[in-house]
């Protein structure tokens, strides 16, 4: 949470400094978070459910935030008694509902016994989650569903919540296990629904509704953490709950900052780069064409002082730089590059943040409309909840050792990938500085970012790099 504040703190005050702007105090927004699911999500009127102690955490750790759900009461009617905890009473929203599949989520189920009645579009009418706790699918495969239908109704589920929300943040379990010996189908059939389970998320991919999977299988023994064999009891509910507390930590608590530098050959002039293009360069992120089609919505109102050019960052999860290929990406975000190589937000001061959780280990990888991407080589080492980074330094800071030489011991990304599509070729010439030749503005071909495409363009940066390709795994 600090270091949230500490950057809202610096844009505020960068905004105070140029005096451009109102600023009025606003309050702070209660988070709504929506956990749905099944009986797991609801439990009995004898057992709490992961939902009480993971309201523990968030109140502890200071989260203003209100679960919300159609339902308030547990399976069989009324609900356990709930201490109080830091002078709060228990929140009992959910939408938990014993039995139901996902279909039934989505369509209306059995509503005996205090399951539950209507069906996610309604009960969206009475409420807007900033964040779902999806755990849902169990009753699918202990009925028989298919695995591949029952992926498609999570995803209908998802996209129902998206049209409520399209910035809602979908934290999206593998299942808990079940008790082999008590229940043999449940106990072989739920890791089938969970190995295709983050193909979700890679196929629903939107920067401003992230999902991210949250292992609820791993580290669960049904044996010890639940009461019946499925159910959790205690430790089962503790277990689930800081899964779910990490996860919701990592989207809206802390949070990270990235802090990367890094140098574009075309426009650097021996001890910095030069800022010629500033009066050409758009107010608006200019990566929502191929090849890199982001959907990003980064706006400025003016431009901030010393930017050099919009550069994209596209964050990788994963075990090492080889294996950091594009399947890998959490987020992706449009950024601006200042004349010192350092990448920052839109005020021109701050780092850029992320919400996503690393389950391994981050890499960074930074798009220029024309120069080759670079992806960093080594692991980003998180320190008081800023991951840094510097190419610069050294030729094999990029995986591949794909930088130029810049002379005095300084690197950078490298100039005349013309058409962005990661070989400085003939293409780069024939397609797009021919047309552009003697034009004057904001141009791809325009490697030394002056704001004229000419010959120096290509005889000095497309020339000398002709032949060398992105090392992008």
């Amino acid at each position: 949470m600090m270091y949230l504040w500490k950057n809202i703190l610096l844009k505020l005050l960068f905004v105070l400094l140029l005096g451009n702007f109102i600023v009025t105090p606003a309050k702070s927004q209660t988070l709504k978070i929506l956990p749905i699911g099944n009986s797991i999500t609801q439990l009995d009127n004898q057992h709490y459910s992961y939902r009480y102690k993971l309201w523990k955490k968030l109140i502890d750790d200071g989260v203003d935030f209100d679960f919300v759900g159609s339902m308030t009461d547990h399976y069989n009617c009324g609900t356990p008694t709930f201490p109080d905890y830091n002078g709060h009473t228990f929140d009992t929203g959910h939408e938990g509902h014993w039995g139901w599949r996902c279909d039934e989520i989505i369509n209306g189920g059995n509503s005996s016994n205090c399951k539950g009645t209507g069906h996610l579009s309604t009960w969206l009418g009475s409420y807007t989650p900033d964040i779902a706790l999806i755990h849902l699918g169990t009753n699918d495969m202990v009925q028989g569903q298919s695995v591949s239908g029952t992926i498609n109704e999570l995803k209908d589920i998802i996209n129902i919540l998206r049209a409520d929300n399209p910035n809602v943040i979908i934290l999206l379990a593998k299942l808990i296990p079940a008790n082999e010996s008590l229940y043999p189908t449940w106990a072989s059939r739920i890791p089938l629904l969970n190995a295709e389970i983050p193909s979700i998320a890679t196929d629903m991919q939107d920067e401003n509704s992230p999902i991210v999977i949250v292992d609820q299988f791993s580290g669960f023994d049904p044996t010890t953490d639940t009461f019946d064999g499925v159910h959790t009891n205690s430790l089962g509910e503790e277990k689930m709950a800081q899964k779910w507390f990490d996860a919701i930590q990592s989207a809206v608590g802390s949070g990270f900052g990235l802090n990367i530098k890094t140098y574009l050959e075309g426009p650097y002039n021996g001890s910095e780069m030069n800022t010629s293009l500033m009066a050409d360069i758009p107010l608006q992120q200019p990566f929502n064409s191929e090849p890199w089609n982001y959907a990003g919505t980064e706006t400025l109102g003016s431009l901030p002082p010393n930017i050099v050019d919009w550069v994209l960052m596209d964050i990788r999860d994963a075990t090492d730089a080889a294996s950091a290929t594009e399947s890998t990406r959490l987020e992706r975000k449009a950024a601006l590059l200042l004349s010192n190589g350092s990448v920052v937000d839109m005020d021109g001061v701050s780092d850029i943040t992320f919400n996503s959780s690393v389950t391994n280990q981050l890499f960074v990888v930074v798009h220029h409309q024309n120069h080759l991407p670079v992806l960093s080589a080594n692991p980003l080492i998180e320190n008081n909840g800023t991951y840094a980074y510097d190419f610069t330094t050294a030729v094999n800071q990029a995986y591949g050792n794909s930088q130029s030489n810049l002379g005095n011991g300084v690197f950078g990304m490298v100039a005349g990938d013309f058409n962005a599509d990661g070989v400085i070729d003939s293409n780069d010439i024939s397609i797009d500085w021919n047309l552009q030749a003697g034009m004057n503005g904001y141009y791809q071909s325009d490697a030394n970012l002056n704001s004229n495409v000419d010959n120096s363009d290509k005889n000095i940066f497309w020339h000398n790099n002709q032949g060398l390709s992105s090392a992008l795994p």
